[in-house]
Formats: structure tokens, sequence, C-alpha cells
């Protein structure tokens, strides 16, 4: 008999085991991000929580977190500078595909003591992880690294990528919120938001939302008309140059 109430009690721990599968669920403060005229950057929050935790764990705050807005991808070229009598010219180059052209990750604790760099590959998760395929397929490994370096450095320079190791916030034990910075000069287009969430170097669930970066107001009008009408754009632009040159003649001129 009590072999037979140890068989259930631990087929019923077993099956309360395996029913319990942690999920991830996130949302945006704001789905939208308006460019303006004065726009000077801004921060994506990102609020999350994680259902069906282990209390225990959740209590200790044994779970990483790691959120990351991707945005467009777009082909990219680096370029190297070479010094050519006295002069610095362009020299080689390598071409890169489907770069994202910005990159944002706050994260619970450093990317390496939350999981195993073959782990981070696959999701593509942190600067170093970006799959970006390589146009020129014949070059050098190591200098395809080196340009991949250079392309990394510029898009840092430029605040298009960046990482924050302390940028999660455990509101709760399983409420959380993430900031990610938007730069000022950040891509238009569809941007997405991930959020993973790990323990003791797995993946136990993902999930995604999208935010839209969009101009606002006239710089959208302009934006509109300068991709879907070229020519009636180029038109304006030549109307307001040979009027604002004639208002500058009348203005200036001397009797």
């Amino acid at each position: 008999m009590r072999r037979i109430l140890l068989t259930v009690w631990c087929f019923m721990i077993a099956a309360t085991g395996s029913a319990r599968a942690e999920d991830l669920q996130i949302g945006l403060a704001n789905d939208v991000v308006s460019i303006t005229s004065n726009f000077s950057g801004s921060d994506v929050v990102v609020f999350g929580s994680i259902e069906k935790g282990d209390p225990r764990l959740l209590l200790t705050h044994s779970y990483e977190i790691v959120v990351s807005l991707i945005g467009p991808r777009r082909p990219a070229t680096v370029r190297r500078k070479q010094r050519t009598l006295g002069i610095w010219v362009n020299g080689a180059s390598q071409d890169f595909k489907n770069v994202p052209s910005s990159y944002s990750l706050a994260s619970t604790s450093q990317l390496s003591g939350i999981a195993p760099t073959q782990r981070l590959l696959s999701r593509q998760i942190g600067i170093r992880n970006l799959n970006l395929q390589v146009g020129d397929t014949n070059r050098n490994p190591q200098e395809t690294d080196e340009f991949r370096r250079s392309l990394e450095r510029l898009k840092r320079q430029k605040g298009l990528y960046r990482e924050r190791y302390d940028g999660v916030k455990f509101l709760s034990p399983s409420l959380f919120r993430a900031r990610l910075r938007v730069p000022a000069n950040v891509p238009i287009g569809q941007h997405t938001a991930r959020a993973f969430l790990f323990h003791d170097g797995e993946l136990l669930a993902s999930q995604s939302v999208d935010l839209d970066v969009r101009k606002d107001g006239f710089e959208q009008l302009t934006y509109d008309l300068a991709h879907q009408n070229g020519l009636l754009y180029g038109i304006i632009a030549v109307l307001i140059a040979i009027a604002t040159g004639w208002i500058a003649s009348v203005v200036f001129r001397k009797d």
C-alpha cells in the first residue's frame, strides 16, 4: 500500500512539474514614437510579467530577463580609409545584408552570466551575436570580422547600438520593467521589442511586440511627398529655392 501511495505521489509531482511551464507577457507603455522637428530622443518602456513561474525562483529573483529593441534591417557598407599620395581615400569595402539599423538591449545582468554564447547566438541576443550576413563570402574571415567590428563601432558612436546590463528592474517577484533608449537619429519604420526569460542558462520563454517609429506633422508630410511623389517634391523644392533667392535679392538690394 505504501509503495502504491508513493508511486501516486511521485506521479502527481511529475504531472504538476510538467504542467508548469513558464510563460512571458510583455507590453509597451507607448507603441508609437512620433518624430517631430524638436525630437531629441526618448525612452521606450517595456513592461512584462513572468507567468506560471516557480515561486521559489520568483522570490529569490533567480530568473534572468533580456529585452531588446531591433530596428528595420537594411544593407550596409563599411569602407576602409587609406592614405594615398598624402590624401585619405576610400579603400577596401565590405557589404553586409540585413543589418539592424538600430539595436538597444537591456538585461538584468551581464549576458555572459545569463546564457552560453551559442544560445545567445541562436537568438541573436547582444550586439556581437547579431547575424550580419556578409555580401562577399570570398574574403578572409579575419578581415571580415575587422569590418564587422568597425560597423559595430560606428553604430555605437552614432548611438544606434547600445547595451545596458542593468536596464531591467523587477517591480515585484513576477513583474519587471525595461527601459530602452531611442536616439534622436532613430530610423523610421517598424521596430520589434523582444523579451527573453532565462534560468540557469536555459531559455524558458520569449515574447515580442512591435513599435512604430514615424514622422509626425509637417515632417511626415514632407517625408511622404519625397518618397511617394519624387517629381512633385523636386519641383516644389526648386520653386522654394527660386523664391528664397528672389526674396533675398530684394531684401539686400542696394539702391
